[in-house]
């Protein structure tokens, strides 16, 4: 294994000295046993417990940013990146997104840049239970509404009723839908960026791995994405979903 360049440790060394609330739980004992062999220095032996405990749905933030570490070690950053976005995605944390945003300048990996949709939505996710409260607060002086013009004014609330049918639609959709938001790492050497879903689409681009990428949609193997602003498709395998 490579020398570390460091990139990773001091974000390493924080986590570790603080207790983290996780909603996930972990595999204590396994989790205790690849915590031992990364302080004994026996890297890749302790991404093998690392990579188990997650395929289990579990995790603990400092251990996806030992998995990120330990990959920068060994000069794979397509997978170091991936951990430290699924680092970033538990815990929220701005500083690491800052440090996601300086690796990629470094290594000239796309689909970093903050844009204003990313402000838009970082706002919207920070602020998804206000929404909801709003929403809800909405439906309800509606509805109060709604009685009011019948039972008092003795009127058919037709535009109040029309209100609390689309405000409850779209909380409905704001609760199911309002956190989603699929991105993805490209995970191989060479991928191959089509203009269409099928093997004998015309080639965009072929890439590394390590480029983050909006998905928009499946059809088929393929996955439908944002490339340079454009609509294109890859092969599903050759991308791993931000997703915890």
């Amino acid at each position: 294994m490579q020398r570390p360049y460091l990139i990773f440790l001091p974000l390493i060394i924080i986590p570790c000295l603080r207790s983290f609330n996780s909603s996930a739980q972990t595999s204590g004992f396994r989790l205790k046993t690849a915590d031992s062999l990364f302080q004994a220095k026996r890297y890749t032996q302790s991404l093998e417990h690392y990579e188990e405990i997650l395929k289990q749905r579990q995790y603990t933030p400092a251990m996806l940013l030992k998995m990120a570490y330990i990959h920068e070690g060994l000069n794979q950053m397509g997978s170091a990146m991936y951990y430290l976005n699924l680092y970033a995605i538990a815990t929220n944390d701005e500083s690491v997104s800052a440090k996601i945003e300086e690796i990629a300048t470094k290594y000239d990996l796309d689909g970093y840049e903050v844009t204003d949709s990313d402000r838009f939505w970082s706002f919207y996710l920070d602020n998804h239970f206000y929404v909801s409260l709003a929403l809800a607060a909405l439906i309800i002086l509606m509805v109060s509404i709604m009685y009011h013009a019948r039972r008092r004014q003795h009127v058919r609330p037709i535009g109040s009723a029309i209100a609390v049918a689309v405000l409850s639609i779209v909380l409905f959709v704001h609760q199911q839908y309002g956190t989603i938001r699929a991105r993805g790492i490209i995970a191989d050497a060479s991928t191959y960026v089509m203009d269409g879903p099928s093997a004998g689409a015309s080639v965009i681009d072929i890439v590394g791995d390590g480029h983050r990428v909006e998905v928009l949609g499946k059809k088929d193997v393929w996955l439908k994405i944002k490339w340079d602003e454009e609509v294109a498709y890859v092969k599903q395998n050759s991308i791993r979903p931000v997703r915890l």
